[in-house]
């Protein structure tokens, strides 16, 4: 039973830092601003390609694929250091 309490104090903990928490880090770290930019202008190019729409489709599916990917990776990395600095915690207090 303590490891369900444990996962799911985890997921608590992910969903809450990942969704207010990250958005407020994000915004003032500069490297994450200076990758938005180039974010911003590579989209702004591809507007300009001229794709007919069947390609826009091809496209969005690809970009919507790697952006969930991402998204399930960044997600699985966080609660893989969470999990640790509990664990590290723990340890510690066991010193």
């Amino acid at each position: 039973m303590r490891k369900t309490n444990t996962k799911s104090l985890l997921e608590l903990l992910a969903r809450i830092r990942t969704i207010k928490a990250l958005d407020r880090a994000a915004k003032i770290d500069s490297y994450y601003r200076a990758t938005l930019k180039e974010q911003n202008m590579a989209y702004s190019e591809l507007e300009k390609a001229g794709l007919d729409r069947k390609q826009k489709r091809i496209v969005d599916k690809v970009f919507t694929a790697i952006n969930a990917n991402g998204a399930a990776y960044g997600k699985v990395a966080y609660k893989l250091g969470l999990h640790d600095g509990i664990r590290l915690m723990s340890e510690v207090n066991k010193i």
